[in-house]
This record gives C-alpha cells, structure tokens and sequence, in this order.
C-alpha cells in the first residue's frame, strides 16, 4: 500500500547506532541547538543520558522502546517511547 506509515523497532546493533546518531541530530537541530544550552551536553551524552535510557530498554516491564516510522522504502521519523503496563495493567 501506498504512503502507508509503518513501525519498525530497532533491534539491532546498527539500527540502534542509527537511533542515537538520529536523536543526537534531531537534539542538536531542535531541542538544544544553543552549543551554550547546560542541558545540551546531558543528553548528548552516552555515559549519562544514553546509559539511563539504555537501563529502561533493557528493563523486563515498563521498558522504552527504540522506534522508526518508515513509508516507501525510507526511515521517516522516530520515537522513544515507554509504556507502562505496570500503572493500570
């Protein structure tokens, strides 16, 4: 179908790496794009902000997700989301 928006989880090593390498472009350019901003250096960072955000994904409920949207053949957008399943089941 056409235009027709789908999900993609990234699961793997690469698809991963390109997550992170799209998140920290999309900080960059919308969230902190002042080289100055104090929260900037935060969330670009693998040793803080990546390294939490890792400890949710790997967490058996509750965990984040690492997402694309993909149509015609292109990645499109991305998320990050958390679901938590634990709150009201």
């Amino acid at each position: 179908m056409e235009n027709q928006i789908t999900i993609r989880e990234a699961v793997t090593e690469s698809d991963v790496a390109v997550f992170w390498e799209q998140l920290h472009i999309y900080y960059k350019r919308d969230i902190f794009p002042d080289p100055e901003d104090e929260d900037r250096e935060y969330f670009l960072s693998a040793t803080e902000y990546r390294a939490h955000m890792q400890k949710i994904h790997d967490r058996p409920q509750d965990k984040c997700y690492y997402l694309f949207f993909h149509r015609n053949g292109q990645d499109i957008g991305f998320a990050l989301p958390v679901i938590y399943t634990s709150e009201d089941g």
